[in-house]
C-alpha cells in the first residue's frame, strides 16, 4: 500500500523525523498539562491564575514544542534512514 511519498504506513511511522517529531509533541502535551501543576510548585501557593507569567509561560512553552513536532514530523528527508527493531 502507498501513501503519499510512496511509502508504506510502517515506513513512514520509522522515519528518524517522524519518531524525533512526536517525541518533541509528547513533551510539549505533556508539558501544557502540568503547566497548573508546575507553576503551583515555583510559586509555593495553591492558587494559581490564568494571568500568571509563569503559568502562561509554561502553556506558550508547551505549544511550542507540539508545534516544533509537527514541522519536524512534516520535514521531507532526501536519504531517508529507518529505525529498524532487532
Amino acid at each position: 500500500m502507498s501513501t503519499f511519498l510512496f511509502e508504506s504506513p510502517l515506513e513512514f511511522l520509522l522515519r528518524y523525523t517522524v519518531i524525533t517529531g512526536v517525541v518533541i509533541a509528547i513533551i510539549g502535551v505533556v508539558l501544557c498539562l502540568i503547566a497548573k501543576r508546575a507553576t503551583m510548585a515555583v510559586r509555593k501557593s495553591d492558587d494559581v491564575s490564568k494571568d500568571d507569567k509563569v503559568y502562561r509561560a509554561f502553556l506558550f512553552t508547551g505549544i511550542a514544542l507540539i508545534l516544533i513536532g509537527m514541522i519536524v514530523i512534516a520535514l521531507p528527508v532526501e536519504n531517508t534512514f529507518y529505525v529498524v527493531a532487532a
